[in-house]
């Protein structure tokens, strides 16, 4: 059976607080054995926020790429916190929008290295407020046009969990 690959072995190779990164050794349908590398990080959450037919972004740079990104609000789930509630958070803290209503759209996985899920939600309702971005983010709040957030996503540079989150949006119906 092709989906039954046992794991011989299982170890990590390094850890910090974030990332726990390793490696399974992974007998294969053929007999052989391969070594098959992973990263464990936390679940993640990409939030549409629609207001008025546009949809809220930020503009950000991300320096372990060297450049800047605009991409959907978001952030990793923090243990015991709902997909709902970490949507909220996040949209609040790096925009500053409190929405009345999140609806989850979608989950999958970002690559097949990562052992983590991005979950997609949308938020709607929104009310202005103040933000309150973690020390470490610097971001610019972007409003724009369905049709130009698309188009300047498009031409980059952007982080793949933002155009998926788009397209699931629009799959749904939403924009």
């Amino acid at each position: 059976m092709l989906d039954d690959w046992p794991v011989v072995e299982s170890r990590v190779e390094w850890e910090t607080e974030y990332v726990v990164g390793g490696v399974d050794v992974v007998e294969r349908p053929d007999g052989e054995r391969g070594r098959y590398y992973w990263l464990d990080v936390p679940d993640s959450v990409a939030v549409v926020a629609l207001q008025d037919g546009d949809v809220v972004l930020v503009d950000q740079y991300r320096p372990r790429v060297g450049d800047r990104f605009l991409e959907c609000p978001g952030g990793g789930v923090d243990p015991g916190e709902s997909v709902e509630t970490t949507a909220r958070r996040e949209l609040r803290e790096e925009t500053g929008f409190v929405a009345d209503r999140v609806e989850h759209r979608c989950a999958y996985r970002q690559s097949a290295w990562l052992r983590a899920t991005q979950h997609v939600v949308v938020a709607t309702g929104l009310t202005p407020g103040p933000r309150a971005p973690e020390a470490t983010e610097f971001l610019d709040v972007r409003v724009l046009p369905v049709d130009e957030a698309f188009e300047r996503i498009r031409r980059g540079p952007t982080a793949g969990w933002t155009l998926t989150a788009l397209l699931a949006a629009r799959d749904a119906g939403d924009v």
